[in-house]
């Protein structure tokens, strides 16, 4: 049946329908069904981005702390040290360390950051996929419902019509 349809609608250049009505319906539904698991996908896509944004908040947050608790240190010994050249070479340690504590900081925020951003792309497609889907899906089962329809009323009316015999 579907090479006479395909046949006949390019012999009639357009007139008689390329797809039947069951076969648009099929493929709305199967468009719908790709929507919503790419929906979903992108939802645990967003759990997962979530979870590795908290995950790099508490470590950010850990090293923060670990990097006040050195300075807090750093001041102690300051001020109990009598003796200039520890004072200094703590200094100096603490100097070099500080620099790669912030870096580390940093990027693990822009790890975040970017993670977040990807999944709010994600999302949004994922969105526009699923309405686009659905209003196709809506347009292509429309026709389908109206001759349906038709066909219960038909069938109705028959049944609903006095026996001639």
């Amino acid at each position: 049946m579907g090479m006479i349809r395909k046949t006949l609608s390019v012999g009639t250049l357009g007139v008689v329908s390329f797809r039947s009505k069951n076969e648009r319906l099929r493929r709305a539904e199967r468009s719908q069904h790709d929507a919503e698991a790419s929906l979903e996908g992108e939802h645990a896509a967003r759990v997962a981005a979530e979870d590795r944004v908290s995950g790099s908040e508490k470590r950010e947050k850990r090293a923060s702390a670990h990097a006040a608790q050195a300075g807090r240190r750093l001041e102690r010994s300051k001020r109990r040290s009598r003796r200039h050249h520890k004072s200094e070479a703590t200094r100096d340690v603490l100097a070099a360390v500080e620099p790669i504590v912030h870096s580390g900081i940093d990027d693990i925020r822009d790890a975040s950051t970017h993670a977040a951003e990807r999944s709010r792309r994600a999302g949004r497609r994922a969105r526009k996929t699923a309405t686009r889907s659905m209003r196709r899906a809506k347009e292509s089962a429309a026709p389908h419902a109206a001759s349906v329809a038709a066909r219960a009323a038909d069938v109705l009316d028959h049944l609903t019509a006095p026996d001639e015999n």
